[in-house]
């Protein structure tokens, strides 16, 4: 039965047509950034952090100071898992979204990662986390609760 709704995962959520999936969490401040950017320093996760294309520091980078450096440049951390990139752009302080290739998503290990990431956030910061098709956050595809349940 696992197996049966991976594989209707992979297919209906996760299907090539050359647009990404989108992931957000909703109504946030910069709170709960903060608490995402601490995670993503704890963890043992590829993290490159780009300031107008260019390769930059994270380590010693406030939230804070990114929306700041977001007013005269162009942001983008990349989280790599398992070879899969999580692209976050510091669209807005209200929402964190993140951008991923469903091209990447090819097998049950990869569909793991995809939602072990989501569930991480969403228990950090106690809110859901909800994947979609690109530029469609009115229509969850995927809803991952605080308490780890996932919803299709």
């Amino acid at each position: 039965m696992v197996q049966n709704i991976n594989n209707k995962v992979l297919n209906e959520i996760f299907f090539v047509d050359g647009s990404l999936r989108d992931m957000y969490v909703f109504n946030v401040g910069l709170d709960e950034w903060q608490k995402l950017y601490e995670l993503i320093h704890r963890s043992h996760w590829n993290i490159t952090l780009y300031i107008d294309g260019q390769i930059s520091e994270y380590e010693n980078t406030t939230v804070y100071m990114l929306f700041k450096e977001k007013e005269n440049h162009s942001i983008m951390m990349t989280i790599k898992i398992n070879g899969i990139l999580f692209n976050c752009y510091f669209f807005s302080l209200t929402e964190i979204e993140f951008d991923l290739d469903p091209k990447e998503i090819k097998n049950e290990t990869d569909l793991k990662v995809v939602f072990e990431f989501m569930k991480k956030i969403s228990r950090v910061l106690g809110k859901e986390c909800v994947l979609t098709l690109e530029s469609d956050s009115d229509n969850p595809l995927v809803i991952v609760h605080s308490d780890g349940a996932v919803n299709y």
